[in-house]
């Protein structure tokens, strides 16, 4: 079978819906023929096809990237010389370019599309942008999203309910829960408008817990700078690393922090991977209750607790009462742990995602 995954960008481009392509072209196994069509992220003029870990990657000539877009002629042309030789044409959304296809491709290909997240910053081009989403969601045959909360909050998703199966992201999994606390309080991800790090960093200001916070990451400066005033003026012990850390760094990380803390403040929060792979490390997380799928990932009282967005004190509240309760803590990393296991491991996505393949091209 014959795959064309469609999206902005592929590795070594970084990002969480570039991962699950990455997962998804990689994983599949024998009987899938995985091509991805990508665009670069800079500006070039030539089109670049090369084999990485035996997925044909095929990026296309671009003009650069603007309010988060790529600009590319050649993704056009590229398409449309390639479509008709594959029996399964798989969009990630958002991806406005990719969903204007839709409108120029017949019945002969079966349509499969992941629902990342809605456009939620843009709001200039979202009404423009839905007209596409639209018709490409009406000629699917099969919807993927990552959770039931994003299902019930997408306005787009809901009118075509029957066509949509949920899917959500995984990482891989490993059998041991890390026994190491080395009492921090870890933020690590991007620093951007959406990730809630300035109420993180009054919650733990106001918060009874001497426990140091660490944040790890880099991003907007607006953030950044944000982040460093408060270290110079904060009587709490505050550690940051502005950097991009490797996965290696990463898991040292996440093995070795007292508990895990994601307080995003919007709904471009669409699903949050690094819960997944915090909870792997036995670690409890508090979230934030978005209409995404950020609390579907790690449950209040099961896997950890579940706040309100932008709410200072009922963070600080949460944070004192995991870093009082060791016993706590242990106890909803245990549940996390077992829940990657079950429900958002490799092996499970993956082969639900064979089975759905298989069903569509009715084998």
């Amino acid at each position: 079978m014959k795959i064309l995954q469609v999206n902005k960008y592929y590795q070594p481009d970084i990002g969480g819906v570039e991962t699950v392509v990455k997962q998804f072209a990689e994983n599949l196994g024998e009987g899938f023929d995985v091509t991805v069509l990508c665009v670069k992220k800079n500006f070039s003029l030539k089109k670049d096809i090369e084999i990485i870990n035996d997925v044909k990657v095929i990026r296309c000539a671009s003009f650069g990237t603007f309010w988060s877009m790529p600009v590319s002629i050649s993704f056009f042309i590229t398409f449309f010389k390639l479509y008709r030789n594959f029996d399964i044409l798989h969009f990630h959304e958002p991806f406005p370019l990719a969903s204007l296809l839709s409108f120029f491709i017949g019945k002969r290909n079966k349509i499969a599309v992941t629902w990342h997240s809605d456009i939620i910053k843009q709001k200039s081009l979202k009404n423009i942008v839905e007209i596409f989403q639209k018709n490409l969601c009406k000629k699917a045959t099969i919807i993927f999203t990552t959770s039931p909360n994003l299902l019930e909050y997408s306005n787009i998703l809901k009118k075509f309910r029957n066509k949509v199966f949920i899917l959500p992201l995984s990482i891989p999994v490993n059998k041991y829960v890390s026994d190491i606390d080395d009492n921090y309080i870890l933020y690590l991800g991007r620093l951007a408008y959406y990730k809630g790090i300035e109420v993180l960093l009054n919650a733990h200001e106001i918060a009874k817990t001497d426990l140091e916070l660490l944040i790890v990451g880099s991003g907007e400066k607006e953030i950044t700078d944000i982040i460093l005033e408060h270290c110079h003026k904060s009587s709490k012990k505050i550690r940051f690393i502005n950097r991009f850390v490797s996965e290696e760094e990463k898991e040292v990380f996440l093995k070795n922090c007292s508990f895990f803390v994601l307080p995003s403040i919007a709904a471009s929060e669409a699903f949050a991977i690094i819960q997944l792979e915090a909870m792997i490390q036995g670690k409890a997380v508090i979230n934030t209750n978005l209409p995404t799928g950020v609390p579907f990932v790690s449950q209040d009282g099961k896997s950890g607790i579940t706040v309100s967005p932008m709410d200072h004190q009922e963070l600080a509240d949460a944070l004192d009462k995991l870093a009082e309760n060791i016993g706590l803590r242990q106890n909803f990393g245990r549940n996390g742990h077992k829940r990657v296991h079950e429900h958002f491991s490799d092996d499970v996505i993956i082969e639900k995602l064979r089975k759905k393949y298989l069903e569509i091209f009715n084998l």
